[in-house]
């Protein structure tokens, strides 16, 4: 297949839009994208984004449905952010951390902090979310090697979640892995062992939500049993698994989650990179749960979805065991030139002041009653929608080819890309998972335009999924 651009036009401004899309096609190697696909279509190339909407070079307005990939909080373009970056970029853009520190990311540590749980006072900044899961998973694994004694020695192993997803980088993928984005690297990473949630049990087999939820506490208390003294750590995406499909857990299945770790004296690390922020809420998923985590991993929203910073707060107990003598081999090797960088940080403490501010999440928790009402309405009597998840502002729309029947659309039919392609005709952009829409507005979207979204998505659905099954 080609992919030489066809030319539009001859104005000035499809010259540049054309010639833009051309040094893309020869030259960009995209994420998460088949090339074979991309060529096939003139891609949507962002030349600026303002509110929550992105603009193409021809000035055209697309509703950005997913957030910038889950990450955008406050709309693009915020007044409060652009003030803070002309400012900090007249002072100071980049230093590093390894041997010093920088006004901009203690200002914001104190602001992470005020928000926190008070167990969690201690703060490790690196750059994107990956990372920081990485660093969660060798601060753990170190901690328990540099305790010594017999248990910290038997402590090797982590556990997560089966369908998890916590990054990209070889660890994160061990305890992440989807068959789906990581099948060729199978024979390559060393893998957690991992346990079913209740979900799979209730949409695999049919089981109730009770049986469900008693099934996959049982299957984790088994093995606990036999594995609990070699587990180092326990990771988990908080009440909802992103990027496997917006897959919805109990908050009960949390809590004991937690007793677990506790009884078999595990560290409970929480991932909210994807959870974080609003989306749910609550500033975190894991309080609406009511438990503490050992280490909280951050990231996306961290920054209001300006710039890449990531974070792990942890206990002081656990930093502790990392302090002492050089001799003692207890130091934390691990970091990036670009980690805590101060334009990201100053970003983040403006960020974090926003959610000072009772009003933002008083305001959000209004605006998804609102949105779950639009879904309830426009989105879940759809023939083409076997369910809905939702969990807060985070929506995955489960597709049928058969309506009345659980059946997937085959993947050479390309029905999520397709209805992507018709949301974005009517000036929405939204994104799939596999047999999955999802939807992930900003939270602080206003109602018309979370009406606009889902009602785009709802035409789109009907429009590609009717067509395609006549």
């Amino acid at each position: 297949m080609s992919n030489t651009v066809k030319k539009a036009g001859n104005s000035l401004i499809q010259s540049r839009s054309e010639n833009l899309c051309q040094i893309d096609f020869d030259h960009i190697w995209h994420p998460f994208t088949q090339s074979s696909q991309w060529f096939a279509d003139h891609p949507l190339i962002v030349e600026r984004a303002e509110g929550f909407y992105l603009y193409d070079p021809e000035g055209r307005g697309y509703l950005d449905g997913v957030s910038s990939l889950w990450c955008n909080v406050h709309g693009h373009s915020h007044p409060a952010f652009t003030k803070a970056g002309k400012e900090q970029v007249e002072n100071l853009v980049h230093s590093t951390m390894l041997g010093l520190s920088h006004s901009p990311i203690i200002e914001c540590t104190e602001r992470l902090v005020s928000l926190l749980p008070a167990h969690l006072s201690r703060i490790f900044y690196s750059d994107s979310g990956t990372s920081a899961v990485e660093a969660a998973i060798r601060i753990s694994l170190e901690w328990w090697q540099k305790q010594g004694g017999e248990k910290g020695k038997q402590k090797t192993k982590l556990l997560s979640l089966a369908g998890a997803y916590h990054g990209d980088t070889l660890g994160a993928v061990g305890i992440g892995f989807l068959d789906f984005f990581h099948k060729a690297l199978n024979k390559s990473v060393v893998q957690s062992h991992r346990v079913r949630t209740p979900h799979i049990f209730r949409f695999e087999q049919g089981c109730s939500e009770s049986e469900a939820m008693e099934q996959s506490v049982s299957e984790l208390k088994e093995f606990l049993l036999q594995e609990g003294d070699s587990i180092a750590a326990f990771f988990v995406e908080p009440l909802v698994q992103g990027a496997a499909g917006i897959w919805v857990y109990p908050p009960e299945y949390l809590k004991e989650i937690e007793s677990l770790c506790r009884k078999h004296d595990i560290h409970l690390i929480i991932d909210e990179v994807a959870t974080g922020f609003g989306k749910t809420g609550q500033i975190f998923a894991h309080q609406i749960a009511g438990i503490e985590a050992d280490l909280l991993v951050m990231g996306k929203g961290l920054s209001g979805g300006l710039l890449a910073i990531s974070a792990v707060a942890c206990r002081e107990e656990i930093f502790k065991g990392f302090h002492g003598k050089p001799s003692e081999g207890k130091t934390f090797f691990y970091g990036q030139t670009f980690a805590g960088n101060p334009l990201a940080a100053r970003f983040a403490e403006v960020n974090l002041s926003l959610f000072q501010d009772s009003a933002l999440m008083e305001g959000a928790r209004e605006r998804i009653a609102k949105y779950t009402a639009l879904l309830d309405r426009r989105l879940k009597p759809l023939d083409w929608v076997d369910e809905v998840r939702q969990l807060g502002f985070m929506t995955g729309i489960e597709l049928t080819s058969k309506p009345g029947s659980r059946s997937a659309w085959k993947s050479d039919q390309q029905v999520g890309a397709k209805i992507v392609k018709a949301a974005r005709d009517r000036g929405v952009f939204i994104r799939p998972l596999g047999n999955v829409i999802v939807l992930m507005p900003a939270i602080a979207m206003p109602e018309e335009d979370l009406e606009k979204l889902v009602q785009v998505t709802a035409d789109a659905i009907d429009e590609v999924c009717g067509s395609e099954s006549s």
